[in-house]
């Protein structure tokens, strides 16, 4: 709304247009005495130039005029996006049809023949009035509401984000407690190795050595060197893991890669989670299926799914159960089955779960936001579809299926 109309709020302010000074007059008065304000032009001129400084709600113009006919200046204001939507009723002694039908195309909104009656003229006035005071409400209240959307808009995208970093923040702990089992093992291998080097040392120094000793001692140092190797090598490939994942999980861009791989290291990155619990995880998919997508987004989804089949289908690990991951090409699209045996869902509950907010755990900390993340990824990211089957104790089965471009590398 702009600030001119801002001015003229309150509703009965006309714009009277007519050459005639008797018609003008008639006109003015006829209205003032029914408490609307008036404002008179002589002609179509000024009455563009009254506008131009203050809106009118109505204007009865008049079509035959010296300067500017009303036809004209009806064009005019038309034509400007600042005076576009104020209703005119032409109101002349011409009475052709073709000349009315000329005046409601132009944007008219009606049609008073003169000699005109007064009453006449004050019920259309009225219900025209009515109109655009109903419509500047109406306007007024899309505004309002095409505001709140905008920010329900933003606050989703926000929570969504920060459900995002909550993933990542999972992610990143548990990969700490991960990494820290190797590396205490290799730092305790690596101690013991220390202390039989110095004794190895000792042996050395003495006149006579002990052979059997310095075998036994030698055969540790041995096995503390291979555990400290193997340790720190599960440390590093877990450290490749977390890298390829958070590299992923925080980027939007399309790259190659291995999906086998992919999947292990979302469940890697997921063990401690689940290294406590009864619960199997399966992946049966081809070691060299290789495609062009969006790996952070394939992550991001298994990782939901994961966590939901842990707290909602196994009841935060405390049932056992499997999950099962599939994954195959059909055509040019990848097509992933992602199955459990928890509790299952209720039908109801089936068809809102990828609704956000949607949770049956809020009174445990759930957002509603996990598999609505799941569903606008698959549909906005990856271009396809999910899906999700259920019932109540036979777990879940959720189909997704999109487009990839595939390719075969070494």
């Amino acid at each position: 709304m702009s600030e001119n109309e801002k001015i003229v709020e309150k509703p009965g302010n006309i714009l009277v247009v007519d050459d005639t000074p008797a018609n003008l007059r008639l006109l003015t008065k006829l209205l003032s005495d029914n408490g609307y304000e008036v404002r008179p032009a002589p002609n179509g001129t000024l009455a563009l130039k009254s506008v131009a400084l203050i809106l009118p709600d109505l204007i009865l113009l008049d079509i035959m005029m010296p300067d500017l006919d009303g036809y004209e200046v009806c064009r005019r204001l038309k034509a400007s996006e600042h005076s576009r939507d104020i209703p005119i009723i032409f109101i002349s002694a011409i009475n052709e049809t073709m000349d009315k039908v000329k005046a409601f195309n132009i944007g008219g909104i009606d049609y008073i023949t003169k000699p005109f009656e007064a009453d006449e003229v004050l019920a259309r006035v009225k219900t025209h009035l009515t109109v655009r005071l109903m419509q500047k409400k109406v306007a007024e209240k899309t505004d309002q509401l095409h505001a709140k959307v905008e920010e329900l808009i933003q606050t989703r995208q926000e929570l969504v984000q920060s459900e995002k970093m909550a993933s990542l923040g999972r992610l990143v702990a548990g990969f700490a407690h991960e990494l820290n089992t190797p590396i205490g093992v290799a730092v305790g291998a690596a101690s013991s190795l220390h202390g039989n080097t110095k004794a190895i040392n000792k042996l050395l120094e003495q006149e006579e050595v002990d052979e059997d000793e310095l075998v036994e001692t030698l055969e540790t140092i041995n096995e503390a060197a291979d555990l400290t190797l193997s340790n720190l090598k599960r440390a590093a490939n877990l450290v490749s893991s977390f890298k390829r994942t958070a590299i992923d999980q925080t980027s939007e861009e399309m790259r190659h890669f291995q999906v086998k791989t992919t999947l292990d290291d979302v469940i890697n990155t997921l063990h401690n989670q689940f290294k406590q619990t009864a619960i199997e995880i399966q992946v049966d998919c081809p070691n060299d299926l290789a495609v062009y997508s969006l790996p952070g987004a394939l992550e991001q989804i298994l990782t939901n799914l994961m966590m939901n089949s842990l707290i909602h289908g196994f009841s935060e690990g405390k049932e056992a159960g499997h999950i099962t991951i599939a994954v195959t090409l059909l055509g040019k699209h990848l097509h992933l089955a992602y199955s459990d045996t928890g509790k299952g869902i209720e039908s109801d509950t089936v068809e809102k779960i990828f609704e956000p907010f949607f949770t049956t755990h809020r009174a445990h900390g759930g957002s509603g936001l996990g598999l609505y993340i799941c569903y606008n990824l698959v549909k906005t990211q990856l271009r396809g579809t999910i899906t999700c089957e259920s019932s109540p104790g036979k777990g879940v089965l959720f189909k997704m299926n999109y487009p990839i471009s595939m390719e075969l590398y070494q």
